[in-house]
């Protein structure tokens, strides 16, 4: 009888666990999904669907058809179809984006960058509120690029970011490592890019962003 007892409490302590890490995952699979919800309204980013799914290991929050258009004498436009936002209900400090495809396109006066991929992922690191480490690579690149100076088009298997930026009062500040790979894993261009005060500066490339936000 004691042993009935005994598996009833061990039953009843394992359900109430269950109940209760399942009511912690609702909640906070709704306020991730609220979190996510304040970014694209407060940056005016056009999304057609967000549904949140992952249960019981992860939180994953799927947003489809995404697109920014900007166009304050510079033209900027990102439209990625279906994107994936990975976190652990048990900590939001590290954050997986990926996608199956995107486009960007960006154009003013003097130049004009296009570039689209099959593939992209992007990992995120936060420390005390601000990104810490990011990884963004993506994969079977086509890019196009025209300026007064020189045009250049070609493929490329895949691009790496590795760095932090940060906005703060709207300002953009960062380091990255700028790294492209032939297809066969061999390393055929590096260079830092730095950002200050929404500057973007890649060797004799530079670019304000300011008018981007």
């Amino acid at each position: 009888m004691d042993k009935i007892n005994s598996l009833k409490k061990i039953f009843y302590l394992i359900l109430l666990s269950l109940l209760l890490y399942s009511a912690y995952w609702i909640h906070m699979s709704f306020q991730f999904k609220n979190e996510v919800k304040h970014f694209i309204e407060t940056h005016k980013v056009e999304v057609e669907k967000i549904y949140v799914t992952g249960f019981p290991y992860r939180m994953e929050t799927y947003i489809l058809n995404l697109s920014i258009e900007i166009n304050h004498g510079e033209f900027f436009y990102l439209n990625i179809p279906k994107l994936k936002i990975s976190v652990s209900p048990l900590s939001l400090n590290k954050i997986f984006l990926q996608s199956e495809s995107s486009s960007l396109k960006f154009k003013n006066s003097v130049q004009e960058f296009n570039i689209s991929n099959n593939e992209s992922r992007l990992a995120i690191t936060i420390e005390n509120g601000l990104i810490k480490r990011s990884i963004l690579m993506f994969e079977d690149n086509e890019i196009s690029y025209r300026s007064i100076f020189f045009n250049f088009n070609k493929k490329l298997s895949n691009i790496v970011l590795d760095g932090k930026i940060n906005s703060i009062n709207n300002k953009l500040d960062g380091n990255l490592q700028l790294d492209i790979y032939d297809k066969n894993g061999q390393k055929k261009f590096a260079a830092p890019i730095s950002i200050n005060d929404n500057v973007l500066k890649l060797l004799f490339f530079e670019l304000d962003l300011s008018s981007l936000f």
